[in-house]
């Protein structure tokens, strides 16, 4: 028997030319021989070659054989043979299959062999070669590095595993000395003391009792990115060849003390300060940009900001191409000069806008929030302000806008490219509050519907449907909000509720059924004028044991009640607000069987101050007039969670505002006040506490401020939640009487907002 090997790119003229082996020789057999262990599937490697029995012999399609064997990833070696067999030809495949993982073990590991295992990436059952082990090794060098074994030493050997035709990867570690900080001390720094370097660092000194953080050894990347921070910190101070020389680690019991070695060099200031190349606009309106002036100190983040300041002032003007070369000079002494050299490029103009990515969501949804349109002068700012009302839509995880080069001379297009998320949510669960006590509660919310057409996503309109129930409330609401009405931005809004209270009063229940419209017209950014119509029927049920004052509520009232209101909204987020305000008045009338007029005001100043805390300032005012008879639907209230937390719900009122039975009656005047200080709590982000003060009176006239002023003090935590923040106030009311006898009050809220 004679065997002919095929190798590579040689295997035609070997298959050609050997004795015995013609063109036209039929492939009678394909067999396939494992050098060393059989650790893949026969059926695998088989279903890679296309060399087939009744073929002819065809060596470019071995080759190509032998090219998926390698590609397939499951292979180390190939070798194809050939021998004569019955009147035709048997080829011959002889594989080295790649090693499979059977196990990976850790010898002079400190740290746990799963968490090490999962650090190296490696997959049992799966191949492997000397790339994928070296790319473990180095993953197990950083994540040591992360942990203080600065001087951490891996090598890795390859065995059989207990299990025939696997391997087995052995890590061998010497770990070093675990460097755990002590204290940062610096040599050479005469001019910033060690306190304020110490403060630019993140490597963070090893306590022997941290309840929210493990103690972590010395980070070198981290320690690396701390000496750049400490150079940078010099450098905007005018220290411009401040460098950290030496860092060396100095024992210190079983820590490690970092000393850092500075050379700050000389102080320099700036002598003078110019920009060259400007052509297109006014000398006089970029200079007033500039951070760096003469004699001021100079600061390498000066620079940056310049840069950004400049590239952002042409970017505004159409000058998307624009570049600009900062250029530092020796002026003698300690002084230098800045030069800012501008290469203007051309003034562009948007030519097309171009949208992907918007699987569900139509174009025209996209299209009219932004505020940049082919044929406007390119501008970096409304990308910026375009992108975010995109993502303030809630339609898209990502919006990226990309301006590129148009095939048009001087003109730009944008790419606007979204990933959209889903906007659809079921939202149930339940909640209490010491205002309506256990409440039940399901919402569903599309907030991309589409009314007209299918698929009825897309659009950009809303729809909610909210149930909830409760010891002492049942409400039904639907909700339609079409945000674009005729394609103009207009917002139409309607729906209808149903609402059973019980937690008014212990004396009367009110029930009220209705509808609404309502138009919503954006006059700015952050301002808006709403127009509302509701049609209600309110029914008023009175125990009959209650004062004849409240039996004269009893009954049922229809009623019209138009409304139009102005708010000014500038604030930074609904959710846990840090900066901003929000402003709003309005007035409102009713018809029918209530004929009255309403006026409110009301604001609120959100202002963040160090450490992430925040001082809000708001206040309320309404007044309610018209008719002799005022409704008690209609009077104001004080008391509760939402102003004077002091007091019972609807409780702040004076006896002159009760009946004789002491049940509050209302008022046609309210007027409250709260200040209020929040922090953050620990190191939880979701966790804040407060401090407060609440202020309000209650009058039974219109236009009237003569009742009693009453107030409280008190401390509360808020967490904030995905089903909605959990609030607990505790209150301590100022000024007491008969009807208010509690010397603190518990004010709580969770799971969902009462109204």
């Amino acid at each position: 028997m004679m065997l002919r090997p095929i190798y590579g790119l040689i295997l035609l003229f070997i298959a050609l030319a050997a004795p015995g082996i013609s063109r036209a020789e039929t492939v009678k057999d394909v067999a396939l021989q494992y050098m060393g262990a059989e650790t893949v599937a026969r059926s695998v490697i088989m279903a890679q070659i296309r060399t087939a029995v009744g073929s002819e012999l065809d060596p470019s399609v071995v080759e190509e054989d032998i090219k998926t064997l390698y590609a397939s990833g499951h292979i180390d070696n190939v070798r194809v043979l050939t021998e004569p067999h019955d009147g035709g030809v048997r080829v011959i495949f002889l594989v080295q299959t790649r090693a499979i993982l059977g196990e990976v073990v850790f010898i002079g590991n400190s740290i746990g062999g799963n968490k090490l295992r999962g650090e190296t990436e490696l997959e049992i059952g799966k191949p492997f070669d000397d790339g994928t082990l070296e790319k473990a090794r180095e993953n197990l060098k950083d994540y040591y590095k992360k942990k203080g074994f600065s001087n951490v030493e891996l090598t890795y050997k390859v065995d059989g595993a207990q299990q025939p035709g696997f391997s087995r990867v052995s890590f061998v570690i010497n770990e070093g000395v675990h460097e755990r900080l002590n204290q940062v001390k610096f040599f050479g720094n005469e001019s910033i003391s060690d306190r304020e370097l110490a403060g630019q660092m993140h490597v963070k000194t090893s306590r022997a009792f941290n309840i929210f953080k493990k103690n972590r050894g010395i980070d070198s990347a981290v320690l690396e990115e701390d000496v750049a921070r400490v150079e940078e910190y010099y450098h905007d101070r005018g220290f411009i060849n401040a460098r950290v020389t030496d860092v060396q680690r100095e024992p210190s019991g079983d820590k490690v003390n970092l000393v850092l070695h500075v050379s700050e060099g000389e102080k320099y200031t700036v002598n003078k300060v110019k920009v060259t190349g400007i052509e297109a606009i006014s000398h006089d309106d970029v200079i007033p940009l500039l951070e760096m002036k003469s004699g001021e100190v100079y600061s390498a983040s000066g620079i940056k900001t310049d840069l950004k300041g400049l590239r952002k002032y042409y970017g505004n003007n159409g000058y998307s191409n624009v570049r600009i070369v900062p250029r530092i000079s020796d002026a003698g002494g300690t002084s230098v000069n800045v030069e800012y050299g501008v290469s203007e490029g051309v003034q562009t103009t948007v030519e097309l806008v171009n949208i992907s990515g918007n699987d569900k969501t139509l174009d025209k949804v996209i299209r009219r929030e932004l505020v940049i349109a082919p044929g406007d002068v390119f501008s970096q700012d409304y990308l910026e302000v375009s992108r975010n009302r995109l993502m303030g839509l809630g339609f898209f995880e990502t919006v990226e806008i990309t301006p590129t080069a148009s095939a048009t001379a001087h003109h730009t297009d944008l790419n606007i490219s979204v990933r959209e998320k889903s906007t659809g949510s079921v939202n149930f669960g339940a909640g209490f509050s010491s205002i309506d006590n256990l409440v039940g509660f399901v919402d569903v919310m599309q907030t991309n519907f589409r009314l007209f057409g299918r698929p009825k996503t897309g659009a950009g309109e809303k729809i909610r449907l909210g149930l909830k129930y409760g010891t002492r409330r049942k409400d039904f609401q639907f909700d339609y909000t079409q945000p674009w009405l005729f394609d103009k931005k207009l917002a139409l809004s309607s729906g209808v509720y149903y609402r059973d209270l019980l937690f008014l009063s212990d004396k009367y229940d009110q029930t009220v059924m209705g509808g609404y419209g309502g138009l919503r017209k954006p006059l700015g950014e952050h301002t808006s004028l709403s127009f509302k119509a509701n049609l209600e029927k309110y029914d008023i049920d009175v125990e009959r044991d209650a004062s004849d004052i409240l039996l004269e509520e009893d009954g049922e009232y229809s009623r019209a009640l138009l409304a139009l209101t102005y708010v000014w909204d500038t604030r930074d987020s609904q959710y846990l607000t840090r900066r901003g305000h929000r402003v709003s008045a309005g007035v409102d009338g009713s018809f029918g069987d209530v004929e009255t007029y309403g006026l409110q005001l009301s604001a609120a100043k959100y202002i963040q101050l160090p450490f992430d805390t925040v001082l809000t300032v708001s206040g309320k005012y309404r007044t309610v007039g018209g008719s002799d008879d005022i409704p008690i639907f209609e009077r104001e209230f004080l008391g509760g969670a939402n102003n004077l937390r002091g007091y019972d719900y609807r409780e702040a009122a004076g006896q002159s505002l009760r009946d004789d039975q002491g049940e509050p009656l209302g008022g046609q005047t309210a007027a409250s006040f709260t200040a209020e200080y929040s922090f953050p709590i620990a190191n939880f982000r979701k966790l804040r506490g407060h401090v407060f003060y609440d202020g309000g009176v209650l009058s039974a006239d219109s236009w009237d401020f003569s009742g009693d002023y009453l107030s409280d003090v008190g401390i509360g935590v808020d967490l904030y939640l995905a089903i909605g923040p959990i609030r607990v106030d505790l209150a301590w009311p100022l000024q007491k009487d008969e009807w208010v006898e509690d010397d603190v009050r518990i004010q709580f809220n969770m799971g969902y907002q009462f109204r």
